[in-house]
């Protein structure tokens, strides 16, 4: 079996004043290339009954986000990162299934989105009142960040990881970085006690133009930038598959199984619980994978951090271009097979020959 694998290289720290028009023209372009040549490579012996993973696409995270104005071009501090939700499910993912359905038997992962949802409900749905609905909501989002407050970077010190652990260790960073601390599992449930949106970062998996997986970024790396009382970001540990749940970041197409994470994920560690403090990579504490994705803007690949099966590959989509590739234990980076120019962006293909 040949699957070829397209990784649209856009720098999205580049292109943050684009407009979602553009944005969704300039991925439509790179998939239309990536259809095309696929079919040119599968002509001589796929045919339509066949029923396996032909083709993945992937773009980096961020591809999908907020416009800035020209004259700030960077989702700086104060800023709006995220896209309204009624925009993210009215217009974004219609066009997401489209091409999926335009493209059979390919894996599309269009980059990540960041978007925000309101806390307070439009209707009270199956709750006595709109007040009940809030209230319930509010509850579901404390026990997702609580669910979370065992994740976390791992230090020199094997700190401890409690809720007023920082999401990213002081210690780390560099003396010219002015940023504010980020959240932790504590200011973020006392922040979502007044909040009015939570926020996602989102990879949207479809095939054959239907999502089979949404995967939302777990750490925290200054996803908000506006007001962090107000816009309160909330990872999802566990998400659902046809209706079941499963570890975060597991999912299967075409028999087989995939992995995926969104940049500072990768760096993440679970602390287990018991007498003795015990670290594992956050990527390692779920079943091996045929493929592991790994989304960022960006972190350079560790095949470490993702668990692999034999056999199996890590395919790397990154804003920047030292970041991304395909890599396999026991061997060298992939070389592209060929790549083309996308509106000022790469798409680099691989073919890779599946047992």
């Amino acid at each position: 079996m040949r699957i070829i694998v397209a990784l649209y290289k856009v720098d999205t720290q580049t292109t943050q004043n684009y407009s979602v028009a553009t944005r969704i023209n300039n991925v439509k372009q790179a998939l239309e290339f990536h259809k095309s040549y696929t079919e040119s490579i599968h002509t001589a012996f796929w045919k339509p009954e066949y029923s396996g993973l032909r083709a993945v696409f992937l773009a980096p995270e961020y591809c999908f986000a907020r416009s800035v104005p020209q004259t700030h071009g960077d989702h700086t501090f104060g800023m709006k990162r995220q896209m309204e939700e009624d925009y993210v499910k009215d217009k974004l993912r219609p066009v997401f299934s489209a091409l999926s359905q335009s493209f059979k038997n390919a894996l599309i992962v269009p980059g990540t989105v960041a978007w925000r949802k309101s806390i307070v409900p439009s209707s009270k749905g199956r709750h006595a009142s709109i007040e009940e609905a809030e209230q319930y909501r509010r509850d579901k989002y404390e026990r997702r960040i609580q669910a979370t407050a065992d994740i976390n970077l791992k230090d020199n010190n094997n700190t401890p990881f409690t809720q007023d652990t920082p999401v990213f260790p002081a210690a780390y960073k560099k003396g010219d970085d002015t940023r504010p601390a980020l959240p932790t599992a504590a200011s973020k449930v006392q922040a979502l006690q007044t909040a009015h949106y939570i926020a996602k970062n989102t990879a949207h998996c479809y095939y054959n133009g239907d999502c089979v997986y949404k995967y939302n970024k777990i750490g925290d790396f200054y996803e908000v930038c506006e007001d962090t009382t107000d816009t309160v970001i909330v990872p999802n540990r566990a998400s659902k598959v046809s209706g079941v749940t499963v570890g975060a970041g597991r999912f299967s197409v075409a028999g087989l199984s995939v992995g995926i994470s969104i940049c500072y994920d990768q760096s993440l560690s679970v602390q287990q619980a018991g007498p003795v403090q015990v670290l594992e990579p956050l990527q390692q504490t779920a079943v091996s994978v045929d493929i592991h994705i790994l989304l960022s803007a960006h972190i350079p690949p560790a095949l470490g951090a993702a668990n692999l099966k034999p056999g199996g590959v890590l395919l790397s989509c990154s804003s920047s271009d030292t970041c991304n590739g395909v890599l396999a234990p026991g061997a060298g980076p992939f070389q592209p097979d060929y790549s083309q120019d996308i509106n000022g962006s790469t798409l680099d293909i691989y073919q890779l020959d599946w047992q």
